[in-house]
C-alpha cells in the first residue's frame, strides 16, 4: 500500500453524483483520519499540583526526549492512565497526566463531583492534606495484542507503575500506596470521562521534605482530549473481563510498612532499595535485549534479587509466613557461586531457591521460554507463582489483585536491584508453564504469572514482543 497524505474529514474526493453517492461518502468517512487537533498549551499555575505531576514524570517517564519510559511493560504498551487529584485550590483538581510529554489535561468535573472523588480518596489515607495519584488500568491496550491474557499483563504493568510512583514519592516525603479504595464511588465519577478503566491503586503523597522538593515544576495544561475513536473495540475487550474483578473491593486496611512477599528470619538485608537512591536507580533501569553466557560476579545476582525484601508502605494484609500473601517466589539457578550466594542472602519464607543442572543448559532455557534464544544465556530465572486453587476457588477478587500486585512490586524491586548491581534483567512474556513447574518443583495447583531472567548482557539484540506493532494510527 502506498503512503498518501492525510485527508481532513470532508475534504476528500467527492462521489460523482451517481446512485452510489451514499456508498462513496460512507467509504471516505470510514477510511479518513481526523486531523490532529491544534492544541493551545498554557502553564499550569498550581505549584502543588505541578510538583505531584513532576513526581509522576520522574517515576514513569524516561530521562531523555525520545518518549521512552522508565518502567517495564509487556510490548511497551503501558496499559494505564494516571490522574492526579489535589492541588492548592479550594476543591480538588483532577489532572490526567500526559505521559508522552510534560503536560496534563484537566478533567471537566463539577465542583461537587471533584469533592466527592477527593473525599473518597482521603478515607483511610493517614496523611493530612495529601494529594493522590490514581493509577487507572486500561486493559484493552494489552488485550488487543495479547488477547484475554493481556488483562494479566495489564495488572502487572500497572503494578510496576504504582510501585515506581510510591518509591519516587518516598524520596521526597511521606507517601503510601493503597489497593483497597472505594472503587465504585471513584469510578462513578470518572467513567463518563475515562470509560473502560479499572481503578488499580492510589498513591497518596504528603508535602515534600525540606531540600527534597523538585526544582523544575513546569507543566503544560492542554484542553481535554476528544473521545477515543476506538470505543467499540475497547468496549468489547472490557466485556471479556469478569465483573467482580472490575468493580469489587474489600474493606480498607491500615497501612503498614513491610516487604510485599513473605520472608523468613534472615540477615538485615543490605540489598534493600533506599528512598534516597530510588530516583537514580529508576533512571538506570532497563531491560536486557540478549544475554551472554558468561559468569556474573559472585553474589551480584543474589544482591539484585535481595532487593525484593525492601519495605513498602501499603495496605496489603500481613504476609508474614504461611503464604498468606498469596504469591511465592522461586529462584532457579545452576550449581555454583550464584546458587551459594542466593542461599546465603535470601532468607527463605516465600522465597525458594531451586538449584539444578537444567538452568546451566541454554537449550533448556530456550525451551522453557518458548524458543526465545536471546534469553538462553541467562544464569538465573525468578518465577512468581500463585496458588490458583486457593485464590480463585475462594472467589475473592481483591486477593487476586493483591497477589498480582505483590508479584509486580517484587519484580520491580528486582529491576532496581539489578540496576544497582550491574546485572542484566528482563521479564519473559512467553514460557512453557508446565515445564517450568517441573523444573521449579512446583505443584499443579501453582500458576506462574511472572518470569524474570537475570545474567550478563550481550549488548545487542531485540526483544521479540516489541517487534510487532505496539499501537495503531491515531491512538
Amino acid at each position: 500500500m502506498t503512503t498518501r497524505e492525510r485527508v481532513p474529514r470532508g475534504t476528500g474526493p467527492r462521489p460523482s453524483g451517481r446512485a452510489d453517492d451514499t456508498f462513496g461518502a460512507d467509504w471516505l468517512r470510514m477510511i479518513t483520519l481526523d486531523p490532529a487537533p491544534q492544541e493551545r498549551l498554557a502553564p499550569l499555575r498550581d505549584a502543588r499540583a505541578a510538583r505531584v505531576l513532576g513526581l509522576v514524570r520522574d517515576a514513569l517517564c524516561g530521562p531523555g526526549d525520545d518518549g521512552g519510559r522508565s518502567v517495564p511493560s509487556a510490548g511497551a504498551l503501558y496499559p494505564y492512565d494516571v490522574v492526579v487529584v489535589g492541588g492548592s485550590g479550594p476543591y480538588p483538581r483532577l489532572l490526567k497526566a500526559d505521559l508522552g510529554r510534560d503536560g496534563c489535561t484537566e478533567l471537566p468535573l463539577s465542583v461537587a463531583a471533584a469533592r466527592a472523588v477527593g473525599a473518597a480518596l482521603d478515607e483511610g489515607c493517614g496523611i493530612e492534606g495529601a494529594d493522590h495519584i490514581v493509577v487507572l488500568a486500561r486493559p484493552w491496550l494489552s488485550m488487543r495484542k495479547y488477547g484475554p491474557r493481556g488483562h494479566l499483563y495489564t495488572q502487572l504493568d500497572a503494578g510496576h507503575a504504582a510501585t515506581s510512583l510510591l518509591g519516587t514519592a518516598l524520596g521526597q516525603g511521606p507517601a503510601v500506596l493503597r489497593l483497597r479504595v472505594p472503587r465504585r464511588r471513584i469510578s462513578a465519577r470518572l467513567d463518563p470521562l475515562l470509560p473502560y478503566r479499572e481503578v488499580h491503586s492510589v498513591v497518596s503523597v504528603g508535602p515534600a521534605r525540606r531540600n527534597h522538593a523538585p526544582r523544575d515544576t513546569s507543566v503544560n495544561l492542554a484542553p481535554p482530549p476528544r473521545r477515543d475513536a476506538s470505543a467499540s473495540m475497547e468496549r468489547f475487550c472490557w466485556s471479556q473481563i469478569p465483573g467482580a474483578l472490575r468493580n469489587g473491593g474489600d474493606p480498607p486496611l491500615p497501612v503498614t510498612c513491610a516487604p510485599v512477599v513473605a520472608v523468613g528470619d534472615g540477615p538485615a538485608g543490605l540489598g534493600r532499595v533506599g528512598r534516597h537512591e530510588w530516583r537514580l536507580l529508576t533512571r538506570l533501569r532497563h531491560s536486557c535485549k540478549r544475554f551472554e553466557r558468561q559468569e556474573q560476579p559472585a553474589g551480584a545476582i543474589a544482591a539484585a534479587v535481595e532487593a525484593l525484601l525492601t519495605d513498602l508502605p501499603t495496605d496489603l494484609p500481613d504476609a508474614a509466613g504461611g503464604r498468606r500473601g498469596g504469591v511465592g517466589v522461586s529462584v532457579l539457578t545452576g550449581p555454583g557461586p550464584v546458587a551459594d550466594a542466593c542461599a546465603r542472602r535470601l532468607p527463605g519464607g516465600d522465597v525458594r531457591i531451586t538449584v539444578g543442572e537444567a538452568i546451566n543448559d541454554p537449550a533448556v532455557i530456550t525451551r522453557l521460554c518458548r524458543g526465545q534464544r536471546h534469553i538462553a544465556g541467562a544464569q538465573a530465572l525468578v518465577a512468581f507463582h500463585l496458588r490458583t486453587g486457593r485464590l480463585l476457588g475462594a472467589g475473592r477478587p481483591q486477593e487476586v489483585r493483591d497477589a498480582l500486585f505483590r508479584a509486580s512490586a517484587a519484580a520491580h524491586l528486582i529491576y532496581l536491584g539489578a540496576a544497582r548491581n550491574d546485572v542484566a534483567v528482563t521479564a519473559v512474556g512467553g514460557f512453557d508453564a508446565g515445564a517450568l513447574r517441573t523444573v521449579a518443583g512446583l505443584g499443579d495447583d501453582e500458576e506462574v504469572v511472572y518470569l524474570m531472567a537475570l545474567g550478563v548482557a550481550a549488548g545487542t539484540g531485540s526483544k521479540i514482543d516489541r517487534l510487532a506493532v505496539a499501537h495503531a494510527h491515531g491512538e
